[in-house]
C-alpha cells in the first residue's frame, strides 16, 4: 500500500466526511506549484504528494473544472489558472503586514542595492510574501511565493530564534542525532546564528540555499507572539566583501525591522 504524506494523513475520524479529505487533498495539490514552475506533470504532482497517479489526476481535473488549474496542451500537465491568481492577489492586497513592509523594504533595497524580502513561516519553510529590488540590482529568483528552508537559511534561523525553547528543540534535536554530517553542519549554523542574533540582532548565511546567494536576516516581532522576518539578499562571493556588506547593512536592516513592527502594531 502506498504511504501517504504527513500533510495528507487523514483526520477523517474527526470529520467523518470524505468530502473534507478531498478538499484537503485539493489544497495540497495547489501547494505543489512554486514560483518559476510554469507547469507540473500529473506524475510529478503524484510523486510530491505520494498519491496514486489516478487519484492525483482526479484532483487535478476537479481543480481545472473550477478554474484553479488549466491543462497544458499536448502534455500530461497542468498550470495554475485564474482562480488561484485571484486568491493570491486577495491575500497580498489584504495583508496589512505586506502593505506596511513594502515601502520599508524598497527603502532598504535602494539604500544598499539589495534584493529585500518579507518572509513568514509556512510549515518547514519561510514563505516570501514581498520582494523589493534596489535600483540596478541583477535579477534574483525570489518573488512572492518562493520558499526558503528554515534549517538552511538565515531567514529561517532568525524565525527559529524567536520561538520557544521547545519549538527550537523540535528542530535541533533530530539534527544533532542524525547520522548525516550535513545535518550537524546545519545545526552548528543555527547555533551560530542564535549567537549572532543575541550579539547584533541579525544573522547571515551564504550558499546554503543556492550557490552564490547570501542572506542577512532580522526578525520582526508581531502581535500575539508571532514573528515575520525581513532579509537582504546579496551575491558577493568573497568572504571579506560579504563581511563588509553584512556589517554595513545590519544597522539599516534593524531600523527597517523596527519601523515595520511599529507600523503593523499601529494599524
Amino acid at each position: 500500500m502506498r504511504k501517504r504524506t504527513q500533510a495528507l494523513e487523514a483526520t477523517d475520524g474527526d470529520e467523518g466526511n470524505h468530502g473534507i479529505d478531498s478538499l484537503r487533498r485539493g489544497m495540497e495539490v495547489l501547494r505543489c506549484f512554486q514560483p518559476g514552475e510554469n507547469a507540473l506533470t500529473v506524475a510529478e504532482i503524484a510523486r510530491r504528494l505520494d498519491l496514486p497517479r489516478t487519484t492525483a489526476r482526479r484532483l487535478l481535473n476537479t481543480l481545472a473544472a473550477h478554474d484553479f488549474l488549466s491543462g497544458v496542451p499536448d502534455r500530461d500537465a497542468f498550470r495554475l489558472h485564474v482562480a488561484s491568481f485571484v486568491l493570491g492577489q486577495a491575500v497580498l492586497s489584504g495583508s496589512e503586514l505586506v502593505r506596511s513592509a513594502t515601502p520599508v523594504l524598497q527603502w532598504l533595497a535602494n539604500r544598499h542595492a539589495l534584493h529585500c524580502l518579507l518572509c513568514v513561516r509556512d510549515r518547514g519553510d519561510m514563505l516570501v510574501l514581498a520582494h523589493q529590488a534596489g535600483a540596478g540590482t541583477a535579477h534574483c529568483p525570489l518573488g512572492a511565493g518562493t520558499r526558503l528552508p528554515i534549517a538552511r537559511t538565515a531567514p529561517g534561523h532568525a524565525w527559529l530564534w524567536t520561538q520557544p525553547v521547545a519549538t527550537q528543540g523540535e528542530w535541533l534535536t533530530p539534527m544533532r542525532a542524525s547520522a548525516n554530517p550535513a545535518e550537524h553542519t546545519h545545526a552548528a549554523a543555527i547555533y551560530q546564528a542564535f549567537h549572532d542574533l543575541v550579539q547584533g540582532g541579525a544573522c547571515a548565511s551564504f550558499g546554503t540555499w543556492r550557490s552564490g546567494v547570501g542572506f542577512i536576516a532580522a526578525p520582526v516581532a508581531l502581535a500575539g507572539g508571532d514573528s515575520a522576518v525581513i532579509a537582504g539578499v546579496h551575491t558577493c562571493a568573497a568572504p571579506q566583501e560579504r563581511s563588509r556588506i553584512e556589517r554595513e547593512c545590519t544597522p539599516a536592516l534593524l531600523q527597517a525591522a523596527g519601523t515595520i513592527r511599529r507600523e503593523i502594531r499601529r494599524v
